[in-house]
């Protein structure tokens, strides 16, 4: 009997044992007994069903892809790892959309191969330059991604563009950016090989706060492809500050003020600039003019010549051709023009997928046409 009795606790102390061993190991050591699929090229709803067979759950992201809408692009866990039932796998699905051809601009110049990717429907990211003694400076090298394929429509193109055999020798013309934004001038400033360099802000009334009142060195100057442009940002003008082109305190005769203010800010209506106001003359010569004082016979015959008239300027005509690229949605569309006589918005309306926008505007001067769809800065073209 006290056998049975010894057999029994001994029998009673290992379920003990087992028991709480295995107790430990469901709470306090991970049980990798679930394996995780190969997922990929699968749709999410079978990649889902694949996972809830192992116990495992998934989270989503979506991305752009030139792959079919839902098909699962990549997985966080490879597939065949061993993993804890309940673990969470992160699943890239495409978004679907168009896919486009992207046109090989190899071999155009920058200017040329930029406005063929806009055109079919792309942007350019990074612009990369190299010295290449057997390609002319500012031509297409290679493009990324390459020609011929299928890309989705909203790809970012990356080129390298050639500085020619010295490397650094080709000069570029730096553009008119006044009452550019900054990140607008940062985009075009790169895209043609140039760089922003240090800024600094002023009190101006002549510009938008936040916009470039001018750059150094200044629009129409030839400099060599990488050189840093210096901006000078406009602020807004605190009480009782002056802006840098406002008239000296001992010649701010409201009248002539304003029409100097006309000038500067090149207003395109003709303006009269009146001379500064002498002292009331004596009340009994208010009504003779008084004459003017001839000092020499030089000097009667300099009064005596009437002012020739200044040449009027004549108007030029930009020819804009423009494609909106393909959207989902309507965005919005502004474009600007700045010519000699100042910044104006000449179209800013809401544009549809492949609209066509053709305009002829007239201009004075050189003239800078600026794009930009949904916010963001899209296309410049120049013209003399």
């Amino acid at each position: 009997m006290g056998k049975v009795h010894r057999w029994g606790m001994v029998i009673a102390f290992i379920v003990i044992i087992a028991s709480a061993y295995f107790g430990i190991k469901t709470v306090f050591v991970e049980d990798k007994s679930a394996s995780v699929p190969n997922m990929v090229g699968l749709q999410l709803v079978d990649a889902v069903d694949a996972l809830q067979k192992e116990g495992l759950l998934a989270k989503v992201d979506q991305v752009d892809s030139p792959e079919r809408a839902d098909t699962v692009i990549s997985q966080n866990l490879p597939s065949g790892e061993k993993v804890s039932k309940g673990k969470v796998v992160i699943l890239r699905v495409s978004k679907g959309g168009s896919i486009l051809p992207i046109p090989d601009v190899r071999g155009l110049k920058f200017e040329e191969g930029v406005k063929r990717l806009s055109e079919a429907g792309f942007k350019v990211d990074k612009i990369i330059r190299v010295t290449d003694k057997l390609k002319p400076a500012g031509s297409i090298i290679a493009q990324n991604p390459a020609a011929p394929q299928q890309v989705a429509a909203n790809c970012m193109v990356n080129l390298l563009v050639s500085t020619g055999g010295t490397g650094g020798g080709s000069f570029v013309s730096v553009p008119d950016l006044k009452g550019q934004g900054v990140d607008v001038v940062t985009q075009v400033l790169e895209q043609i090989g140039l760089t922003v360099g240090s800024q600094t802000e002023t009190p101006s009334a002549e510009v938008p706060a936040g916009t470039v009142l001018r750059t150094n060195p200044k629009n129409g100057a030839n400099v060599p492809a990488g050189t840093l442009i210096n901006l000078t940002i406009a602020r807004d003008l605190k009480p009782g500050e002056t802006s840098s082109e406002t008239p000296p305190a001992n010649d701010q005769d409201s009248q002539r003020a304003a029409a100097v203010r006309t000038v500067v800010i090149k207003n395109t209506e003709p303006s009269d600039i009146p001379t500064k106001l002498s002292e009331p003359p004596a009340a009994d010569a208010s009504k003779e003019p008084k004459k003017q004082e001839v000092k020499n016979e030089a000097d009667a015959v300099k009064v005596s010549q009437p002012e020739k008239p200044l040449p009027a300027v004549p108007k030029k005509t930009a020819k804009l051709r423009y494609q909106v690229p393909p959207l989902s949605k309507s965005l919005s569309l502004k474009i600007e023009l700045t010519d000699d006589t100042g910044t104006k918005v000449i179209k800013d309306v809401m544009a549809n997928s492949n609209e066509y926008i053709s305009m002829n505007v007239p201009f004075t001067g050189h003239a800078i046409v600026t794009i930009y769809l949904g916010g963001d800065f899209v296309w410049q073209d120049r013209f003399n």
